[in-house]
């Protein structure tokens, strides 16, 4: 998706700080889309939510009442699938994955650029999720998983270039590493996307956080 299509995308932003919900409110339209209305609290939201439409909703996750995981969980609970996408300081593995199980479809950290956070809405707006990559080359562990080498059959040579994949590094990159051809590292890629099911690479670094492929730490 283009910025052009994000034009008059309607979105709304749930956080307790006034004064980072003015700036996103500001990144936001900078873009293109248009910020319908703020919330202090997420129960304000869900009630807003009970009459009005939205195209995208930008949650922080600790806020006074009720907390965004909750309100993810609740607003499927409403079967409204609007794409929700949350901010936070927390980059903590459990948090995230917490996030993603009660319906968020993004996770960004609150000091991700202007840049990523077209990518996430991109990704979202599309039906896709989307994770910071900051936060997986972080958190991705430096060892490989027998648990998830078993579980998908991965070669041992596919885990290797799986942990490279979840650090972001191009193709080159991962041959000149594992001293193997860019076509040999294209080959293992195309095996491990057909193996874990996945289409992108932050389907990839889904499953990576689901099966505790990345450290809470």
């Amino acid at each position: 998706m283009s910025r052009k299509t994000v034009q008059n995308k309607r979105a709304i932003i749930i956080d307790d700080h006034k004064l980072f919900a003015s700036g996103l409110a500001g990144i936001l339209e900078n873009i293109g889309l248009k910020v319908t209305a703020t919330f202090g609290n997420a129960f304000d939201a869900l009630n807003y939510l009970k009459n009005q439409d939205t195209d995208i909703i930008f949650s922080d996750i600790n806020m006074p009442k009720m907390d965004g995981i909750i309100f993810c969980n609740k607003v499927r609970e409403k079967n409204i699938e609007t794409p929700i996408i949350m901010l936070s300081m927390y980059e903590d593995h459990n948090i995230i994955k917490e996030s993603f199980n009660n319906g968020a479809n993004g996770y960004l950290s609150k000091n991700t650029d202007k840049k990523e956070i077209v990518a996430a809405i991109t990704n979202c707006l599309n039906g896709g999720s989307y994770l910071n990559k900051s936060i997986i080359k972080r958190e991705v562990k430096n060892k490989n998983s027998d648990d998830i080498s078993i579980k998908y059959q991965l070669t041992k040579r596919e885990r290797e270039v799986l942990t490279h994949m979840l650090n972001d590094e191009k193709n080159a990159l991962i041959a000149s590493e594992l001293s193997i051809s860019r076509r040999t590292v294209e080959t293992h890629r195309k095996n491990i996307f057909l193996k874990l099911g996945a289409k992108t690479n932050i389907g990839i670094a889904q499953i990576a956080l689901k099966h505790n492929l990345v450290n809470s730490s």
